[in-house]
Order: C-alpha cells, then sequence, then structure tokens
C-alpha cells in the first residue's frame, strides 16, 4: 500500500482543488493510503470532507508564509509516515522544501510538485526534483525554468458520468445563455467577455451568466452598468463546487476568454456538458481544445463578438460545436488522471 499525502493551501476553490479531490478519491479506490492537508485561512477542509467521504484522512494546518514552523514540523514528520508527498501549491512548496533543507538528500525524490499554471517562481523549486505538469505547454515552461526537474504532462481529468446526470442550476430561459465560470482576477478576460457582449446584448433573446467571484467583481459589475447591460448580465457569484456541471446545464454557449491558462478545468467541464464553446486561441486552449472550439485571436474583443453571433443565430452550429466539444472531453477521463499519477509514485518509488 502506499501511502500518500496530498497538500494545497487553498485560498479559493478552483480547479487544483478538483483535481486534488479526484486524485485522492481514485488513489484510495487503487488501495493507496490518501491523506490531504489544507490551509485554515481557505476554510475548505469541509468542502473537501464531503467530496471524499470516509477512508480520507482531511486535516487543516496553517500554510501560512516561509515562517510558519508549524506547518514546517508537520511536513517533517510527514516524510517519516508517507511514501509520496504530493504539493500542488507554492506555500506548501516554499514550507515543505525548508524542511527538506534539514533531510537526507534521498527524501527529496519523494516529494513531487504538481504545477497547475504557469506561475511558478523557479526559487521556491529548486530543493524539488520531479515535476507532473497539466499540459505541454506548463511542461515546456517548466523545462525551461527548471531544468534540473524531471517531469511528466498529466492532464486534468473530469467525472463524465457526473456531467451526464447533473440537472441545471437555474430555471430554463427562452433566452439564449452564454455562459463564463472563473475566478475574477486579472489575465482570465471577463472585461473583454463583457465588452464583446455588449454588442450582442441588445438583442432580447440573450443573456449573459457569469460564475465565480473574485477582486474584480465590483468593477465588472460597474462596467456592466455604464454599457447599459446590467439587466442582461447576471453575477451569480462564487459557484459551489457540486454545482459546476448545473451551471453548465443552465447554459447553451460556453466562453472562455482567458489571456493565459495552466489547463483550465472549467472548460472540460463545459465540454463534457455538450456546449459549443468560443475561447481565446492560447496555447493551452489549442492544445486541449483541438479544432473542438471556435477559437479567436487573444485579445480580439471585435472577433469575440463576432463568432459568439455566428453561434446565436445558428443552432444547428451549436449543435455541431457541442458534439465536437463533447467527444473531446471523453480523452480526458479521471480515471486516465489518476492511472497515469499512480504510475509515477510507482516509478519514483522503484527509483528510490
Amino acid at each position: 500500500m502506499i501511502k500518500v499525502l496530498h497538500a494545497i493551501d487553498s485560498r479559493v476553490w478552483g480547479g487544483a482543488e478538483m483535481v486534488v479531490s479526484m486524485l485522492a478519491s481514485g488513489l484510495r479506490k487503487r488501495g493507496c493510503r490518501v491523506s490531504v492537508w489544507t490551509s485554515k485561512k481557505g476554510g475548505y477542509a469541509a468542502i473537501f470532507r464531503e467530496k471524499l467521504k470516509e477512508g480520507i484522512e482531511v486535516k487543516e494546518i496553517p500554510l501560512l508564509n516561509d515562517a510558519d514552523f508549524i506547518s514546517m514540523a508537520h511536513f517533517y514528520r510527514a516524510f517519516k509516515e508517507y511514501d509520496i508527498i504530493h504539493l500542488h501549491t507554492s506555500h506548501a512548496a516554499v514550507l515543505c522544501a525548508a524542511v527538506l533543507a534539514f533531510l537526507p538528500r534521498q527524501y527529496r525524490k519523494r516529494a513531487i510538485c504538481h504545477f497547475h499554471s504557469l506561475s511558478a517562481n523557479p526559487k521556491h523549486y529548486r530543493r524539488y526534483v520531479h515535476g507532473i505538469c497539466v499540459s505541454n505547454g506548463v511542461e515546456n515552461f517548466i523545462n525551461e525554468t527548471m531544468p534540473w526537474m524531471r517531469t511528466w504532462c498529466v492532464y486534468n481529468g473530469i467525472d463524465l458520468e457526473e456531467a451526464l446526470v447533473s440537472c441545471p442550476l437555474l430555471p430554463s430561459s427562452n433566452k439564449v445563455r452564454i455562459g463564463y465560470l472563473a475566478r475574477m482576477s486579472k489575465g482570465k478576460g471577463h472585461e473583454d467577455l463583457i465588452k464583446a457582449f455588449a454588442n450582442l446584448g441588445r438583442s432580447e433573446n440573450v443573456e449573459l451568466l457569469i460564475g465565480g467571484d473574485g477582486k474584480l467583481m465590483p468593477y465588472l459589475q460597474n462596467l456592466a452598468k455604464e454599457l447599459d447591460l446590467a439587466d442582461k448580465v447576471k453575477f451569480l457569484g462564487f459557484v459551489d463546487p457540486r454545482d459546476v456541471f448545473s451551471f453548465w446545464k443552465s447554459v447553451d454557449i460556453a466562453c472562455f476568454p482567458s489571456y493565459t491558462e495552466g489547463f483550465g478545468l472549467s472548460m472540460l467541464e463545459a465540454m463534457a456538458s455538450h456546449l459549443p464553446i468560443v475561447a481565446y486561441a492560447n496555447p493551452v486552449y489549442l492544445e486541449v481544445f483541438d479544432g473542438a472550439a471556435v477559437l479567436v485571436p487573444i485579445g480580439d474583443i471585435e472577433k469575440l463578438s463576432c463568432s459568439l453571433k455566428k453561434l446565436l443565430d445558428n443552432k444547428d452550429l451549436r449543435s455541431r460545436y457541442g458534439k465536437l466539444a463533447y467527444e473531446r472531453a471523453e480523452k480526458f477521463s479521471k480515471d486516465v488522471m489518476v492511472d497515469q499519477v499512480l504510475s509515477i509514485y510507482n516509478e519514483i518509488l522503484r527509483g528510490i
């Protein structure tokens, strides 16, 4: 039995947290002993416990700054108890690295950093030798900036069965709904989407649903008012992780105007919901969609608007792209993701 610890300093619930949840439950079903550590500040231990049910320990630890000696003590003991320490965010990596400085070098081989985005700072990972990357784009970035690290590319996965059985979050409407579910932060493209929607919003039969929260929400709400779209742009706020597929079942077109992504679990959830997709052509979207979405140049608001209008005006086109999206989503199952990660664990442990 492989003993595995997943550590993630969750400040917001998003794709990385969903991946941890799927990995933990999948590894447990495959006979591993699994624990999940999350930050007290994030407050998401209850969601992890509900998703993971029995058989998986979920523990809150501080996971604060570089001087968080309590978390360091936890990681020190973890290296004595677990075979694999799987780290998912920079705070966890920094604190665990501080512990590795006082342990024999062979312990470094049992730590794996999971890179969910392109924002990793190399100085935080100098004591690590193994990394899992969520896309080829992320893997290329890690290989360029951290050439000392052995990497594997493992795409995020989703639960296709959950997508099929989920019910809509909102009542049906006679309007065509465009939807976007993402944290409201710089680079996610919410402003571009609202401006693109302004060219469509004069029609009575269309509305924009935006799920998620973040520091940019007040600015985006004011932007919608300034563009006279307050009654057509609906800000739903934080969407419970249990309701993400239900959100997508409530819309007719998904839009992803993100300027950059490590992978983006939300787009897979939309694809699995049979939705036609319009997105910016960032490198990761090009890699993952592979022809199953309408892609436009990054930052081109006019083309974003035109592409959305084409789908709005053509139900058959929406249906065709929805079918392509679902067929592509079938290649990203959670079982494939879990099996690949377990294979990596075994490869690492055989080499120790």
